[in-house]
């Protein structure tokens, strides 16, 4: 831990739980119509942290909804990321988790594009952002289960600059034997002592902060999915020295 000093303050877009290729029904027409929905919600949210000229994006799991994900949306994915120059953190969630042959290992979102980051790390990966002043920490998933726990492992606070942590897993109020996979603790957010958890894996948005550290699920962006143009949200995040923590809902209009 190092002595503390002024640091700049810090933006960020927050988001999770995007799900994209999720299974469609209907006919050809209906499926597809239903990718393109997905795949305009997913440029908004570029949009919006293109527009709100964020520090840096996380996205907190679950980008896709499996690891078959099609090379369409694939290359969709990589024309959007490639939008931003800030640094983008994703860490993979349960729907595409680290499984063999799971989808980051069949594509690496980070060749050609150094600003973006895949927490790969099943111990625990901490990325030195020092532009920013600013380390981010997850650690990566390849089993959903109840003994999967996504906070362990996570280092002691760094003073000198702003400590980002993501996690993807169940919210449990009481450290309990836990009946949900990825099970993470109110005692565990409260013990890192870090500056900011950006969640992943509920669908609606929650803060479920402990004493001084800010913790929140992002929720899933989209709201309503049955209208033909969904609206949806995500959480901008600022952190200084001087305003502390403010996270406010951002709409992707």
């Amino acid at each position: 831990m190092g002595v503390s000093r002024a640091r700049r303050p810090l933006s960020i877009l927050h988001t999770a739980d995007v799900h994209l290729d999720s299974d469609a029904y209907g006919d050809a027409r209906e499926r597809a119509a239903h990718r393109e929905r997905e795949h305009r919600l997913f440029s908004r949210i570029v949009d919006r942290a293109l527009a709100d000229q964020v520090d840096l994006v996380i996205v907190a799991g679950d980008l896709f909804d499996h690891n078959r994900a099609s090379d369409e949306t694939i290359a969709f994915v990589r024309r959007e990321l490639d939008r931003l120059r800030q640094p983008v953190v994703i860490l993979p969630g349960n729907h595409d988790c680290l499984t063999t042959n799971a989808i980051y290992d069949r594509h690496d979102f980070t060749a050609g594009a150094s600003h973006v980051h895949v927490i790969r790390r099943l111990d625990g990966e901490l990325l030195e952002l020092p532009e920013l002043d600013a380390v981010v920490w997850g650690r990566g998933m390849e089993s959903h289960e109840p003994a999967f726990q996504p906070l362990a492992g996570i280092p002691t606070r760094d003073d000198t600059r702003w400590s980002i942590a993501l996690g993807h897993g169940f919210f449990y109020e009481e450290r309990q034997r836990p009946d949900r996979s990825s099970p993470i603790f109110a005692e565990d957010i409260r013990d890192t002592g870090w500056d900011y958890l950006a969640l992943g894996h509920h669908h609606a948005r929650m803060d479920v902060s402990q004493g001084r550290v800010a913790a929140h699920y992002a929720g899933a962006p989209w709201i309503e999915w049955r209208d033909a143009d969904p609206v949806g949200t995500v959480l901008r995040v600022d952190l200084s020295l001087e305003h502390g923590t403010r996270v406010e809902s951002r709409p992707l209009r």
